[in-house]
């Protein structure tokens, strides 16, 4: 299940030849890399939840870190240097995460997993793609950022194959991927930044290594809920509002007053994200985050009277990709893996086709903050790759991309399903709202006289004419145990397809 029908076919053809859940889950992100290069690739990192079938869960965190070099004063509010250009750019950890999965759960060479993504991006492929619709209907941003730089222009614009990248995966493929931390790749992208004045060094390749960490855990509806751990605040934050949720006895009836609670809770627990960080620098509260007193504490405040839109301006507008697997044995991955905003820094290197990311524009452009830029660090983030299980075994198995609104995207998903118990496509096509200070933002289809209930209590309704981007893309796996069934939904606004083994 992911985000792209190649990459879903990728994964389950490796199904098919016998291997698991976890080798399928490296093809398909290989195969995202290629078809939707400006949310993903080789050139960013992620997180994946990974649980296996004899009951073991495990948050991996390839995410990407922060050079040798920066410092915490390295950008200025305001600047697009943290997120366009050579000093953006982060450790890459995919492919590193690619090869601890593999290690610790892989059953096939990362060679055969990569095969499919090598071809496709040797021939290049006629579907459609979200990556080139943006190039196509002339998106500003995209436009400014892949023409200020040549090699980057060469590889994007007016190519339907990315020959460089393939020889570079292949390159990869060959001598495992560890070349692309300890061989000539990572030699030749240093030289390539410094010579445009970046930081990113051989030697922080050569350190790099994805952490193991434990998932935060939490209960709702009788299911376990596992998901993503700092540096992520993804998890711990969704835990909390599912929570209250089910503290207050569900959500309210009516759409108005529905939408009213579901943008005053996302409202609320997204305050605490500015107090998350790298867990290997600062200190995350983590257990007061998702403790019963906390959630009882939040469901208190959201019976009393409160101001609607109070919120900051997010400066989180990167982009991401999620993608979901599960086996016949029970094993199973959530993975969102991202390059950070669309098509990352703009930076490809020349002759390798590697598209890097901006991850430095997901740190604190201040210092002082739990998400200030240090050495090595990690950035905080929303990513909640996030499973659902019952006595044991995953039921429910999804995440998103779409920066903050990841978060709030998956809660509103895992609502639907749980207390309008309505299926699992209607409930990712379902319409979504996201707060922000400068006005509830919502997809069309609320009646006109629920948009004015919503105006009288406090909020600035503020309609798209359609579904987009904004909202990102949820991807999800429901299991009904009793029944036997695997059903994987795609979200519209993505376009991505759920492609089964059977």
């Amino acid at each position: 299940m992911s985000a792209h029908r190649l990459a879903s076919e990728a994964g389950v053809d490796v199904l098919r030849r016998g291997g698991n859940a976890f080798d399928a889950a490296v093809a398909t992100s290989l195969m995202l890399g290629v078809v939707e290069p400006a949310f993903s690739g080789i050139g960013g990192g992620g997180f994946a939840l990974l649980h296996t079938s004899f009951g073991d869960d495990l948050a991996l965190d390839y995410r990407e870190t922060a050079p040798r070099k920066a410092t915490a004063s390295m950008f200025s509010e305001g600047s697009d240097t943290n997120r366009v250009g050579p000093l953006a750019v982060a450790t890459p950890g995919l492919l590193a995460g690619h090869s601890k999965i593999l290690e610790m759960y892989g059953t096939m060479n990362f060679r055969d997993l990569a095969r499919a993504a090598i071809e496709t991006a040797e021939t290049g492929f006629a579907a459609r793609s979200v990556s080139r619709d943006l190039i196509a209907e002339g998106n500003v941003d995209v436009m400014r950022k892949i023409s200020r730089f040549k090699a980057t222009s060469e590889v994007f614009l007016g190519r339907t194959s990315l020959p460089l990248l393939a020889k570079t995966l292949r390159n990869v493929a060959e001598s495992g991927p560890g070349e692309f931390y300890h061989g000539t790749i990572p030699s030749r992208i240093a030289n390539h930044l410094r010579e445009m004045e970046g930081i990113l060094s051989e030697e922080d390749f050569e350190r790099y290594a994805p952490r193991e960490r434990k998932p935060v855990r939490g209960s709702y509806r009788g299911h376990d809920v596992v998901s993503m751990p700092p540096p992520s605040a993804g998890g711990a934050l969704l835990i909390h509002g599912l929570g209250v949720v089910e503290e207050l006895g569900g959500v309210p009836r009516g759409e108005a007053a529905r939408v009213d609670f579901i943008a005053a809770l996302i409202e609320s627990i997204l305050k605490d994200k500015a107090r998350f960080g790298d867990p290997d620098f600062v200190e995350v509260p983590l257990p007061g985050m998702i403790s019963k007193d906390a959630i009882k504490k939040t469901a208190k405040e959201m019976l009393a009277p409160r101001p609607r839109g109070a919120r900051t301006p997010s400066h989180d507008v990167g982009s991401t990709t999620h993608f979901c697997v599960i086996d016949r044995a029970g094993n199973a991955v959530a993975a969102t893996e991202t390059v950070e905003c669309y098509y990352g820094s703009g930076v490809t290197v020349p002759g390798l086709g590697v598209l890097l990311n901006d991850e430095m524009h997901d740190f604190d452009a201040v210092s002082g903050r739990a998400n200030s830029v240090a050495p090595l660090k990690r950035p905080a983030s929303s990513m909640s790759p996030t499973m659902l299980l019952k006595d044991g075994v995953p039921s429910l198995i999804l995440g998103a991309s779409g920066s903050e609104r990841i978060i709030s995207s998956v809660f509103q998903v895992i609502t639907n399903v749980f207390e309008r118990r309505i299926g699992l496509a209607e409930a990712l096509a379902a319409p979504r709202l996201h707060p922000l200070r400068e006005g509830l933002m919502l997809e069309p289809g609320l009646p006109d006289p629920d948009i004015r209930m919503l105006e009288s209590l406090g909020w600035a309704p503020k309609v798209g004419e359609r579904p987009g981007l904004f909202f990102g893309g949820v991807q999800a796996i429901a299991v009904d145990q009793e029944r036997g069934s695997v059903i994987g939904a795609a979200d519209p606004r993505r376009r991505g397809e759920a492609v089964s083994e059977g």
